[in-house]
């Protein structure tokens, strides 16, 4: 046991000196915002028409907290409410007049900026129609022209049809004064909510979702970063554990690993030390 307690001793130390990286997996629990951007059919020309804020269930994005998951659709709102106007429905076929790029993001804040990033997660089901694409992305915005990323699009990645996908940039890359942005986009064609089932989706989820792929004795914290509370799990039964902050304190301590209240915490890194039947692991922990 004083092995661990030194390796422990010694990573926090380590830590404190020179941890400067966020680590974000995807979570339902992030402040997600949503963002539409209407252009012309590529049939039509493609022209950017115009941008505003949304609520996430209009462009069609839902947060699952039970589920720790993001479900991402199509558009069908703008098609739902305006039916006999031939800027958004084709009054002849009866199909959707206007491509949707709907944005669905986080929006960190300047404590961001200057700091290593890596955004990543799982693509636990994939059943978009091949009429729309689904993306992940970082990006940072400079207010100073116009909003522009400053990447021109290199950090957008399409999503995989499953399993894990992640994308990191530097500190250097990201430095004060640009906005840091992180999430998602379905684009494609405005469409009939009647055809919702048929255009499918994707389901976003926490990258080690599947605790029956894990191999022994790995410990997952779920969700991570987490706001309010966070579960251990591993596939050896956990005997208990310990919440340490960057100073080696216990800050939390005890032997159900199910919903663990952290909100009293302040935002930070902390590390679970977690006692399983036959060894002990160390995970880090982000309190947002």
């Amino acid at each position: 046991m004083k092995r661990i307690i030194t390796l422990v001793s010694l990573i926090l130390i380590g830590t404190s000196q020179s941890f400067a990286q966020n680590d974000v997996e995807s979570s339902a629990a992030d402040n997600w915002i949503a963002y539409m951007n209407i252009f012309d059919l590529p049939a039509d020309g493609g022209a950017y028409q115009f941008g505003s804020s949304w609520a996430l269930v209009d462009v069609k994005s839902t947060a699952d907290l039970g589920t720790n998951t993001l479900i991402l659709q199509p558009n069908f709102s703008t098609y739902a409410a305006n039916p006999t106007d031939a800027f958004w429905v084709n009054q002849t076929t009866g199909d959707g007049n206007k491509e949707m790029e709907a944005l669905t993001f986080v929006e960190p804040g300047p404590s961001y900026n200057g700091v290593d990033l890596t955004f990543h997660g799982r693509v636990l089901s994939h059943t978009l129609d091949t009429g729309y694409t689904a993306q992940f992305f970082i990006k940072a915005l400079d207010s100073l022209n116009g909003y522009a990323d400053v990447f021109g699009g290199a950090q957008v990645y399409d999503l995989p049809t499953s399993g894990n996908f992640t994308v990191s940039v530097t500190a250097a890359e990201i430095p004060s004064g640009l906005l840091v942005q992180y999430g998602y986009s379905i684009r494609g064609a405005n469409s009939n909510p009647l055809d919702e089932a048929s255009l499918g989706s994707v389901v976003i989820g926490a990258e080690n979702a599947g605790i029956n792929e894990l191999d022994a004795s790995d410990v997952v914290l779920y969700p991570n970063p987490t706001t309010n509370s966070v579960s251990i799990t591993s596939n050896e039964q956990i005997i208990g554990f310990e919440i340490l902050n960057l100073s080696g304190q216990v800050v939390i301590s005890g032997a159900n690993p199910s919903a663990i209240d952290v909100s009293s915490l302040e935002a930070g890194t902390y590390f679970a030390r977690v006692e399983l039947e036959n060894t002990t692991e160390i995970k880090k922990l982000i309190k947002k």
